[in-house]
């Protein structure tokens, strides 16, 4: 008796799940193929979604591939980061005479030596891998079989970030998920829909060219992209509102923002990154500070600014929908150094705001005059 396992966060189940799990029954040719919906990888944050939907949408886009997939709950009910020796334990004890063939793409197999009690896997299972385009792998460790043909190199996370920055839905999702995520407005879509019916339409377009912007930082330096476009969309969801509204909502909020008299007096649409970030966790339930304070601070920036703090703050002046000509600068200083970018983004703020006759607010110049202490 063949039985097959194949598990993820299916966060969301995309076309690469799926190829790879119909490869795979069809040359292994397993009696029975267990899918367990992660309840939390050991290596990935939090996921986006509940486990309650991510296996739905998991039997929906995989449940036809054969008659005799079960969608094991087991993790679930563990209510815990569940290690893959442990499935495989389980389904030992489930079927004790088997032979177990475990799936995976062949970006694990460089890592999975290193995944928890590893001889139990390579002594228990046959490593049944798909290959993925442009992923090397070299592997002396332990034995495993390679799937017939190629796969595309997809992850869930790419889609959620791809969700996030654009508002549309990626083509690499099965027809079954994108209808589940379009109907249910997930993975920001609920967040896009509101922009879209509040912004105005070169505004929507700014977050989102802001949004890939800081995605790309993220890529280099480090940040998480998911928080950095997350930040990004939401960072001017506030420029629906007057000056008006904007300096009633910060006294009606109690919102705590330096120099609050002095900008409502000269310069109230300033407002707008702190009511932003105000509004992204009374909407819709943003907790994470990393991402609050990149919103909070991407305008004026502040002393000591965070790494996220930073790329929303570039990205936001660098944008690829500005049209004045030193947004190129920002952005190729950025990429070489980002606190250098963030010295060009802020002289070139502060030099419009001088030629443009505005109200220089006093956490601009601190942020300025701390940058230049720190250089000499």
């Amino acid at each position: 008796m063949k039985i097959l396992i194949y598990g993820g966060s299916f966060d969301p189940v995309h076309k690469g799940h799926y190829a790879i799990l119909k490869a795979a029954i069809k040359q292994i040719r397993p009696d029975k193929t267990h899918i367990f919906t992660a309840y939390q990888s050991p290596f990935k944050a939090a996921p986006a979604l509940p486990f309650k939907l991510r296996a739905k949408m998991a039997r929906e886009a995989l449940g036809a591939l054969d008659k005799n997939i079960i969608f094991d709950d087991f993790e679930n009910k563990n209510g815990r980061v569940t290690y893959t020796w442990e499935t495989i334990k389980r389904v030992k004890e489930l079927y004790p005479n088997a032979q177990v063939y475990l799936l995976v793409g062949t970006d694990c197999l460089n890592d999975l030596h290193n995944w928890k009690n590893s001889p139990y896997i390579f002594d228990n299972a046959i490593i049944a891998a798909g290959k993925r385009k442009g992923v090397q792998f070299n592997t002396k460790d332990f034995d495993y079989i390679l799937l017939e043909g190629t796969f595309p190199l997809v992850s869930s996370t790419q889609i959620r970030i791809a969700i996030l920055c654009n508002g549309l839905l990626p083509n690499n999702l099965l027809p079954q998920t994108a209808k589940a995520i379009e109907e249910q407005n997930l993975y920001g879509l609920k967040i896009h829909k509101w922009l879209q019916d509040n912004l105005r339409p070169n505004r929507y377009l700014h977050v989102k060219m802001v949004a890939q912007g800081a995605v790309e930082l993220a890529k280099i330096y480090g940040a998480k992209p998911e928080d950095m476009a997350l930040a990004a969309i939401l960072h001017d969801s506030a420029k629906c509102m007057s000056n008006q509204e904007l300096a009633e909502y910060a006294l009606k909020n109690r919102l705590k923002v330096d120099g609050l008299k002095d900008i409502i007096k000269y310069s109230p649409a300033l407002l707008h990154a702190d009511v932003s970030a105000d509004l992204a966790k009374k909407i819709f339930k943003i907790k994470k500070a990393e991402v609050l304070n990149a919103i909070k601070y991407h305008t004026l920036g502040r002393l000591n600014m965070t790494l996220e703090e930073k790329i929303l703050f570039i990205a936001d002046m660098s944008s690829k929908d500005r049209r004045y000509a030193e947004a190129r600068k920002v952005y190729q200083e950025a990429q070489k150094s980002l606190d250098e970018g963030l010295k060009e983004a802020l002289r070139v703020k502060l030099l419009f705001t001088i030629q443009t006759d505005k109200w220089l607010a006093g956490a601009g110049i601190k942020l300025w005059n701390g940058i230049i202490s720190k250089s000499n």
